[in-house]
């Protein structure tokens, strides 16, 4: 149980910090970062933890009915989409105001769209009311962030302030669309049985589904990056501060995939806790170390007082959120 909350607990940090090396590369642009860690992460490393704690991988994915296969590969894209919004909202808005927009959202959307596609009529339950109330809750919290950040913006240009309003409309969707592996997982159940039938752990059968999710995930990543290094003509700047810049992105990568293997791990060693408390306490600790990173980098070193109150008390709100979210998993 311990060491299950603990393991918990460094995912949420490595989740909170996963985007932080992308910031310290130098002389490269965005898409140059993002292309790399997206190939390194969504593919190298995901088929090679896969090889490594799942039998026969490839042959567990080849067998899979393409019913299964289809369905996965399309929650897969759509989060690949919604994972490019997520880096465009983390550049522009920064983590302290990133962070707990976005994995607000995914906490209280990975619970309600898997309902609402799979169980609807859990919506009259007590668990539908409270996640319906979670949601609210959250949307209340992203409405004061937002306030906060008109206040930090309230000196620039009426053309800042209209892009930084694009950018807060990038963030929701980002988070609506980053929680599709919770649906993703719920489809492909059949791969992970197929990865148990083949020798793989109770804790590591789940990953399978990964596979084929982050790699068709990858396509979108990869697509838009291209595209924006062929329109800014940036990729002349990979012969940049190559070896460097590429370990930033490696360290990126390894802290965004293991989050999800060691939080896998954690919640499995909860038992029961880990459904009713694992999730939550990962999302708020992400939430936690994603906003002391942005002002480690000193994003609202700027803003006056009532911002920050402002931009703190958002974040508690989405806190609030959470907390219900953990006593909906009671039910």
């Amino acid at each position: 149980m311990l060491t299950g909350l603990l393991l918990v607990l460094v995912a949420g940090i490595f989740q909170g910090t996963f985007v932080f090396p992308l910031t310290m590369t130098k002389k490269w642009h965005w898409e140059n970062g993002w292309f790399t860690f997206s190939l390194l992460g969504m593919l190298l490393l995901n088929w090679l933890l896969a090889a490594i704690f799942i039998p026969d991988i490839i042959g567990i994915v080849a067998s899979c009915p393409p019913s299964v296969l289809t369905v996965t590969m399309l929650f897969g894209f759509c989060w690949g989409c919604g994972s490019v919004l997520f880096g465009i909202g983390m550049q522009r808005l920064g983590l302290s105001l990133g962070y707990p927009i976005i994995m607000g959202l995914i906490a209280s959307m990975g619970a309600l769209i898997p309902l609402a596609l799979l169980s609807p009529a859990g919506f009259l339950s007590l668990k539908g009311v409270l996640l319906i109330v979670s949601a609210i809750i959250v949307w209340t919290g992203i409405t004061v962030c937002a306030k906060a950040n008109s206040l930090k913006q309230k000196e620039t240009t009426d053309e800042k302030k209209q892009k930084n309003s694009g950018a807060l409309m990038i963030a929701v969707a980002a988070g609506i669309l980053s929680c599709l592996p919770n649906v993703g997982a719920s489809f492909g159940v059949p791969l992970t049985e197929a990865a148990k039938a083949a020798g793989a752990s109770d804790l590591m059968a789940g990953n399978a589904v990964w596979t084929v999710f982050f790699t068709v995930g990858f396509i979108p990543n990869a697509a838009y990056t291209i595209y924006l290094a062929t329109k800014n003509k940036s990729f002349g700047l990979f012969r940049n501060h190559t070896a460097s810049n590429a370990g930033w992105c490696l360290l990126m990568s390894i802290l965004w995939i293991g989050s999800f293997y060691i939080y896998g791990a954690g919640a499995s060693g909860m038992g029961n806790w880990g459904l009713i408390f694992g999730w939550p306490l990962f999302i708020a600790i992400s939430i936690i170390t994603g906003n002391l990173c942005g002002y480690f980098k000193g994003e609202w070193k700027t803003a006056d007082a009532k911002a920050r109150k402002l931009l703190n008390a958002g974040m508690w709100i989405i806190f609030a959120a959470i907390v219900v979210l953990a006593i909906c998993n009671f039910f």
